[in-house]
């Protein structure tokens, strides 16, 4: 028989404003990097852009998943939403590049804060058996941005003007803010919410070494995304000359609908099989469809290989973010998760500065080879992970 999951209202609150948040970032995803070129950057200053506040949030994801397990995860979240508001409304008011970079760095100080909060907020209201499948509905709820918002923000900057997303985006974070108000603390206390898999341990337990390999996964797989990422709307435009709605249309399908598709497949996989397995083996998948962005000969191409790239990279996420918990203490959680995701936006970082520059200096396939070369080479760190908990 099947068991019916039935999610708490912090749980359905955390959904919607996941929704909303990804829908208002994704709305400027196809104009960004067109939009900074357009204000007299290079691919290599681009770069620095991207790079610049991908820093921030990983220099402020740790502090905030420790000050979480300490004092509270709640204002923490709703202080992040609410410094996100602003920059969309700024970026458009640039007369130059540099003028970006005080918005783009508020930006990551939001991204620090609040972003793997809300994964941790999740972790504390499920159990080891619902963790997955929960974490593959947040992932959905994350990927409904993409996977609508880069439509709507590329025809409204064909129709409008390239700053018309950023306004549009501005409006939806002030709908979005206030929800992050409605919810309640989730934080364990003591050892009494906590079950024998979640119990307290010393620093010099085994999961330091699980934490370490983790890291390394995220900061290789974080220097593959942060490569691509920025590239690829400006390598869509100058390859096949596309406007902005089919670049909206291009990252839609080819990131959004093909990584939501693959998430509840992703935890059921998760949850039959060893979670282990299923990251070894997307990961090693995953890396040839990057590779082959490059050698794509027209659009259709290029949206069919950055699916499959996507698709089989998202599989590996349930599987992921549930393992980094199940070999993790309770206690501990919000600080792990802050750790994950800070290694992963440190990779962002390094991959998106050294996207441009590996454009400017070798031209624009070699960064696809580079970021195929960083996904399988995440499969290493990945093998010697526990497959379970244990003290």
């Amino acid at each position: 028989m099947g068991t019916t999951i039935v999610y708490s209202r912090n749980i359905l609150i955390l959904f919607a404003i996941t929704v909303l948040g990804s829908l208002a970032a994704n709305l400027i995803v196809p104009v960004w990097p067109i939009y900074i070129r357009s204000l007299g950057a290079s691919m290599t200053e681009l770069g620095y852009i991207f790079s610049v506040s991908n820093a921030v949030a990983a220099a402020l994801q740790v502090p905030s998943g420790f000050v979480s397990d300490r004092f509270g995860r709640r204002r923490l979240h709703a202080v992040g939403t609410l410094i996100g508001v602003f920059p969309p409304f700024f970026y458009a008011l640039a007369a130059n590049w540099f003028d970006l970079i005080p918005w783009v760095i508020l930006t990551g100080v939001s991204t620090g804060l609040a972003v793997p909060l809300r994964w941790t907020m999740v972790a504390d209201d499920t159990s080891a058996q619902t963790r997955a499948t929960a974490f593959s509905w947040l992932n959905v709820a994350f990927l409904t941005g993409p996977t609508i918002g880069p439509v709507i923000g590329g025809l409204i900057a064909d129709v409008y003007s390239v700053k018309t997303p950023f306004y549009l985006c501005f409006l939806v974070l002030c709908v979005n803010s206030p929800l992050s108000l409605w919810l309640k603390e989730t934080r364990r206390e003591g050892s009494s919410n906590t079950t024998p898999e979640a119990t307290e341990e010393p620093m010099s337990s085994p999961y330091l070494t699980d934490l370490t390999l983790f890291s390394l996964i995220n900061v290789i797989q974080g220097v593959a995304t942060g490569i691509f990422t920025p590239v690829t709307p400006v390598f869509a435009v100058q390859r096949f000359s596309l406007d902005l709605g089919f670049v909206g249309l291009l990252w839609a399908v080819g990131f959004g609908l093909s990584s939501v598709i693959v998430q509840i497949p992703g935890a059921r996989l998760a949850d039959r099989f060893r979670k282990k397995r299923v990251m070894l083996l997307c990961f090693m998948a995953s890396a040839p469809f990057f590779g082959l962005l490059s050698l794509s000969r027209n659009a259709v191409e290029l949206l069919i290989y950055l699916f499959l790239a996507n698709a089989v990279s998202g599989l590996s996420w349930p599987a992921f973010q549930a393992l980094t918990m199940d070999l993790t203490p309770a206690s501990r959680w919000g600080l792990v998760n802050g750790m994950s995701a800070t290694t992963f936006w440190v990779g962002m970082a390094l991959g998106s500065a050294l996207g441009g520059l590996l454009w400017d200096t070798y031209g624009m396939s070699i960064p696809y080879y580079t970021t195929a070369f960083f996904m399988f080479l995440s499969v290493i760190p990945a093998l010697f992970l526990r497959e379970k908990y244990s003290k």
